[in-house]
Order: structure tokens, then C-alpha cells, then sequence
């Protein structure tokens, strides 16, 4: 446009030789007026292109965000129905049970089927616990968290030969202060910090992390090396007038890398966890 327009131009000073002042006057003003024309049509162009363009970006972002999002959702809604085919009622129930905190009013179909396996793996739940003999010892115990903890279970048969559902209260009391004593011996050769101190430094960095509430849960944790602590973390509820525990998630938090990882429960392997935000 610039190139034909300076072409109209010096056509017109060529004119200008022929023709009074006056009329040179005149083509003047005509070529400032066009100028500035012209100015104002390409500015508001480039402006418009500009916007488009910005515009054309946010919505193109914002979709690959919702689909991102539909896809993390999928994938632990489909997490949470493997674990329940496996019979792995505790931990299903621990991974739809993250999944509905999010706000799903947009994700109609995930939603609903997140439910609907929601209320299988409970009514699972429920038939397991009352066929269990064990069910009526924890109702009445002092040490539920350690009774219905896989974690414990294993450490206490490891120590005693005892399965710790059907063991005395007292036997588990004398158990978790024999454990505490050798936790405290240690920490004395390696840290100034008291085993209260440094649990509850543990625990604080893996709700951090996490981003699972310590309110609303059980956190049971063991350390296993200098450096590393197992934590299980379950939510209690009733049904039916029973109690069940579900599996929110089995981790392992590192003292020195201050990392934090989940434990798969259909493979046992443990990654990287950064948290339960989709």
C-alpha cells in the first residue's frame, strides 16, 4: 500500500509544476489527510491482529487445560476401579475418596461414575468388616489406628508372632513402648532432636507435601532407616454401624532429600508424590 501510495504522490508534485498555488495547496492537505489515514487504518489493524491473536492463545490454553485436567481425573477414577476389581477395598475407597473433594460440577460423567463406585466399594467394605471376627475386638480397643494399620500389622508380627486385630490391649501398649525406647536410643546417637520432634516434623512435611489434611485422618508412622519414615495415612467411617478404615495412601518420606512418595497398591512400587491437586 505504502509504494502505490508514494507513487500517487509524486505524481501529484509533477501536476504542481502546472497549476497555481493555490491548487498546490490543496493536494497538501489532501496528501497529509490521507497520510495520517492511512496511519490510523494500519494502527487499528495491527491492533485488532494483536487481540485476535491474544484471544485465539487464552482459549487455545484454557482448553488444553480443562482436557489435561479431564485426563488426571480419568486416570485416578481409573486407579480407584482397578483397586477395587483387585479387591482392594480400603485403597479404592481412599482414591475415589480424593478424587470427589475436587470440584467436579464440570466433569458430569466422572463425577457420577466416581459416586456410583463410591458406594459399591463401601457396601464392600461393610460385608468385609461384619464377616470379620476381628471387627468387634477394634470397635472396643484403645488402638484402633494400629489395629486397622497394614504398616503396624506387619511390625507387630515381625516383633511378637501376634496378629495385633486379635491381641490384648495391653500387649500393644507394652509393644509400641518397647518401640519408642529404641526409636529414643537411637535419635540420641544421631540427632539432638527428641522422636516427638522429629515425628512431628515428619508429619508435617508429608501433610505439606501432600496436601492431605491432618484433621480428617489417621497418620501412622514408623521409621524405617536413619533417613527414611513409612507413613499410612486412612480415613475412618461408619457403615452400617461398623467401622471402616480406608487406605488414603501409603509413603515414604525421605529425612535428607525431604521427598515424599506414594506407594502404588497394586504394584507395591513407590514414585514421587507431589501432592493430591489435579
Amino acid at each position: 500500500m505504502k509504494k502505490k501510495f508514494s507513487y500517487l504522490v509524486i505524481i501529484s508534485l509533477g501536476m504542481v509544476v502546472l497549476s497555481a498555488c493555490g491548487t498546490n495547496d490543496e493536494q497538501e492537505g489532501a496528501s497529509t489527510e490521507a497520510t495520517q489515514s492511512e496511519s490510523v487504518v494500519s494502527e487499528s489493524t495491527v491492533s485488532e491482529s494483536i487481540a485476535s491473536e491474544s484471544t485465539a492463545s487464552q482459549a487455545e490454553e484454557s482448553v488444553t487445560e480443562e482436557v489435561s485436567l479431564q485426563e488426571k481425573y480419568n486416570k485416578v477414577y481409573t486407579d480407584g476401579l482397578a483397586q477395587y476389581d483387585a479387591g482392594k477395598y480400603d485403597e479404592a475407597a481412599g482414591t475415589i475418596g480424593l478424587l470427589l473433594q475436587n470440584d467436579l460440577s464440570e466433569y458430569n460423567e466422572i463425577k457420577t461414575k466416581a459416586v456410583s463406585l463410591e458406594e459399591k466399594i463401601t457396601l464392600a467394605q461393610a460385608e468385609e468388616a461384619k464377616a470379620d471376627e476381628a471387627t468387634a475386638v477394634i470397635e472396643k480397643s484403645t488402638y484402633k489406628t494400629e489395629r486397622t494399620s497394614d504398616l503396624a500389622s506387619s511390625e507387630f508380627t515381625e516383633a511378637t508372632g501376634k496378629d495385633i486385630k486379635t491381641v490384648p490391649d495391653d500387649e500393644i501398649s507394652t509393644w509400641i513402648s518397647d518401640k519408642e525406647a529404641a526409636v529414643e536410643e537411637t535419635l540420641k546417637e544421631t540427632t539432638k532432636a527428641t522422636p516427638e520432634e522429629e515425628m512431628t516434623e515428619v508429619l508435617n512435611q508429608v501433610v505439606a507435601i501432600s496436601g492431605i489434611s491432618a484433621e480428617d485422618n489417621q497418620f501412622y508412622a514408623t521409621k524405617t532407616d536413619e533417613q527414611t519414615y513409612t507413613v499410612e495415612i486412612r480415613h475412618s467411617h461408619e457403615v452400617d454401624g461398623v467401622g471402616i478404615s480406608n487406605m488414603v495412601g501409603m509413603f515414604k518420606y525421605d529425612l535428607t532429600t525431604k521427598e515424599l512418595k506414594k506407594m502404588d497398591p497394586l504394584t507395591g512400587e513407590y514414585s514421587v508424590f507431589n501432592g493430591t491437586d489435579f
